[in-house]
């Protein structure tokens, strides 16, 4: 009869895991955020962001990271830090649709949102209310870019991104099929 015993529990620092993961996540996107910007400049649209967040307390390393760049490109910022209310949570979501029409006007409906996200819960909930919804594949964006671009009729990939799909269309890498039409 062998003794069997369990692996030893590996020593971890969270704080240093969580900070690696947080700063990780503040780099803009290389084809999202430029294509955000454009999507702005058509003034065509209107962006807002509802974001999971965490506020760092002053001289903290990450609060000084600077994340404003990416903030200024939307109308509405929506912190979940600051409103109490976190994605997948309904509410977040319908407080989200008041600041628009507090901004907008009552006359736009969900149906007038496109709610885009990585993670599929988050994307269930905003579809359950009526937005439409499109999923960022983290690693994958140009992806979305490209159904962005189906979508508006803007073209939003630039140079680098169209050579990063003939490149992997070159190593058999499929891109997402189909799309939502505005």
């Amino acid at each position: 009869m062998s003794d069997n015993k369990d692996p030893p529990v590996p020593e971890i620092d969270a704080e240093k895991l969580f900070l690696a993961m947080m700063g990780n996540g503040r780099y803009p996107d290389p084809y999202m955020y430029p294509a955000l910007l454009k999507l702005k400049a058509s003034g065509k649209y209107k962006l807002v962001a509802l974001s999971n967040n965490v506020i760092f307390p002053p001289g903290h390393p990450l609060r000084a990271f600077g994340h404003d760049d990416v903030r200024a490109v939307f109308e509405i910022f929506i912190g979940s830090a600051s409103i109490g209310m976190r994605k997948p949570e309904r509410r977040a979501y319908e407080y989200a649709m008041r600041m628009i029409q507090e901004r907008w006007g009552p006359e736009i409906e969900e149906k007038d949102v496109l709610f885009l996200d990585d993670i599929g819960e988050n994307l269930k909930v905003a579809r359950a209310l009526g937005m439409r919804t499109l999923k960022v594949v983290l690693g994958k964006s140009d992806e979305a870019v490209r159904e962005l671009e189906e979508m508006t009729g803007l073209q939003l990939l630039g140079e680098a991104g169209e050579q990063r799909h003939e490149s992997q269309e070159g190593k058999g890498a499929r891109r997402a099929g189909g799309g939502l039409r505005l």
